[in-house]
């Protein structure tokens, strides 16, 4: 029989504006769940010559198990997105769905839902209109009114999902963990809000909870949510879970329950790359409730979508030697363009303009990919994009935020904080292995005169003030979202992500040690700081996490150049925009440029004295 193809087009008008929808309507994870389409049992990734993989996908329907191949998503952000579906067996041959979300004059937002059928035989033509016709548009307009209510605040959950309940008795555990973590001193509130979600959240919610987006929802702190998430975990009511993320589609390449599993060589099928995992930027921290506590239905719908990589806006899959052309508001930013093709790839700097623009040309081809560097837009106006593929054969071309994640909790944040590090001693890579850390900040501190004050006043007495001393340095670092690395004599060596949060940390010590000398005149505490931002690696060194490198060896170097009741910071620090913000604000600090040479190194450098009046 000739196979024909069974349009069906559905409309539908909500209240939202599409950028309100957009975050759920193209959640096509959850929203397949909800819409209550078949699990994925299993995928296959077959890397392909031309870069990137393709995907074949098992499914039970109607209990015949069927593979499918799985065309990569197409999508304009906050627009439209599109997907097709190859049958290599049972009723259907090909499906194809394309989803518009269009603007109306009211604010609100016209869906143009279009599915197209291609039935494999005449049992496939019979069953479409009850599965297509009517069921499946049936369960898209339940979804769509779902999140559409949600946004007008008038349901709690934009999607009818799956909720295990909690037992009776993991219901008792929940409480008395709850008393536990707010003994601990973490707040009630935020306490209570954790308890919440872990009773009521859909199990797809909790498969991976994010610390610092549940924070930013929950408008709390982001360390303080950390900590208590890490509390949660040593108490038994949460386990963590180290995941890889691949450089260019940032999926989950690899997941591991302790950093000892962790290998640094990492492959993605998906984009058909092999890369290093970097403490900063490829792995990421997250939760789940623990076993006893929830255990959870945790079921992959969709490993395609717009939010499955909601870093990238635009996502076309161009012919070979054809031209695309689209609209698309472009903010101001940085943004990588890219191929499939690892390596094929360039960057964009937009800035806005109140003037007339030329289109934005992309042209690719099987070596490159290039778009002009430096590109302007017109305010809240929307760009011509022309893509253009010079390939022979079909190009993915993605336009992409250039920054990475800013709610994932990376590796490099959470084992340089303190909390981390009291908690998860244990916590640490295997004998031999090194991670890359794209970039730290070490502080280094040294007391000065040490060694006349044992002389003068005695073993006892002298470490009695050391340990004093010890105790003000931990409590400031801790207090500033680093760490405590380890301690060398009467110094310290310690960690943080944000040079910032070093520098604040570093003045905050400088601060109390002069109030402290206030009232111990006798033997006043004279600390000399020297800090510098670069990049490392994690070692494993006498059972506990460890840094080496350059940028461990400069620190150290630093703090050599330091006087006492001052700092001395590197031109990578200085250079910081949020270091110039925090000095900005302060005006008790003087500040001496200077150069010096620093032994171990061949060139002069130019360093910052901080002298905290």
């Amino acid at each position: 029989m000739t196979k024909q193809i069974i349009h069906y087009v559905w409309q539908w008008q909500l209240k939202s504006s599409p950028a309100e929808l957009w975050p759920y309507a193209s959640d096509t994870r959850r929203l397949n769940e909800a819409a209550a389409l078949p699990r994925i049992e299993e995928t296959i990734e077959i890397p392909l010559a031309t870069g990137g993989s393709q995907l074949i996908n098992r499914i039970n329907f109607l209990g015949q198990s069927m593979l499918y191949e799985d065309w990569p998503y197409d999508w304009v952000h906050e627009q439209m997105f599109s997907n097709v579906r190859l049958f290599k067996n049972g009723l259907i041959a090909r499906i194809e769905i394309k989803v518009e979300l269009e603007p109306l004059a009211n604010g609100g937002t016209q869906i143009n839902h279009y599915v197209d059928v291609t039935p494999a035989n005449w049992l496939g033509v019979l069953a479409c209109p009850y599965q297509f016709g009517w069921k499946s548009r049936q369960a898209s307009q339940q979804v769509y009114q779902q999140m559409d209510e949600f946004l007008q605040h008038k349901v709690p959950q934009p999607f009818k999902l799956k909720v295990t309940p909690l037992s009776h008795n993991a219901t008792i555990q929940l409480r008395e963990f709850n008393q536990q973590l707010v003994t601990q001193g973490h707040a009630e509130a935020w306490v209570n809000r954790l308890a919440d979600l872990l009773t009521h959240e859909a199990d797809s919610e909790l498969a991976r909870l994010r610390p610092y987006k549940l924070a930013d929802q929950w408008h709390a702190p982001r360390q303080a949510i950390l900590e208590l998430f890490l509390s949660a975990t040593k108490l038994g009511l949460l386990s963590l879970s180290w995941h890889i993320l691949c450089p260019l589609c940032r999926g989950d390449k690899a997941s591991y329950n302790s950093l000892d599993q962790l290998q640094k060589g990492v492959h993605c099928d998906s984009c058909n790359i092999d890369f290093e995992a970097d403490f900063a930027q490829h792995v990421e921290l997250t939760f789940a409730p623990a076993a006893q506590i929830r255990p959870i239905y945790d079921a992959t719908f969709c490993v395609g979508g717009p939010m499955v990589t909601p870093h990238i806006l635009l996502h076309q899959t161009v012919p070979a030697s054809e031209t695309r052309q689209l609209q698309f508001k472009l903010a101001p930013g940085h943004y990588r363009l890219r191929t499939q093709k690892a390596g094929v790839e360039c960057w964009l700097n937009v800035d806005a303009t109140d003037n007339e623009v030329t289109p934005l040309i992309i042209t690719a081809d099987s070596e490159a990919i290039q778009a002009p560097m430096q590109f302007n837009v017109p305010t809240n106006t929307p760009t011509t994009i022309t893509l253009n593929n010079q390939a022979t054969y079909p190009q993915r071309i993605y336009l992409e935020r250039g920054e990475w994640y800013t709610d994932a909790v990376t590796a490099a944040e959470v084992t340089a904080l303190q909390h981390f590090r009291d908690l998860f001693s244990d916590e640490v890579l295997r004998p031999g292995e090194d991670i890359g850390i794209q970039g730290i900040t070490i502080l280094f501190s040294d007391l000065v005169g040490s060694t006349a004050m044992y002389n003068r006043w005695g073993d006892a007495a002298s470490y009695a003030l050391v340990r004093k001393q010890f105790e003000i340095l931990q409590r400031i670092v801790r207090a500033n979202g680093g760490g405590l690395v380890k301690t060398i004599g009467d110094a310290i060596m310690a960690a943080f992500v944000d040079p910032a949060n070093a520098v604040s940390a570093a003045w905050a010590i400088q601060k109390e040690v002069d109030i402290f000398n206030i009232t111990n005149t006798e033997e006043p505490l004279i600390i000399k700081l020297g800090l510098h931002y670069g990049p490392c690696i994690a070692v494993t060194l006498n059972g506990r996490l460890d840094y080496f490198g350059t940028t461990v060896n400069m620190a150290a170097r630093l703090e050599g150049q330091s006087k006492g009741h001052d700092m001395v910071i590197s031109e990578t620090i200085w250079q910081n925009p949020a270091v110039q913000e925090f000095l900005q604000q302060h005006n008790d600090l003087q500040i001496i440029p200077f150069e010096t040479n620093i032994k171990g190194f061949d060139k002069p450098f130019k360093l910052y004295r901080l002298i905290v009046n």
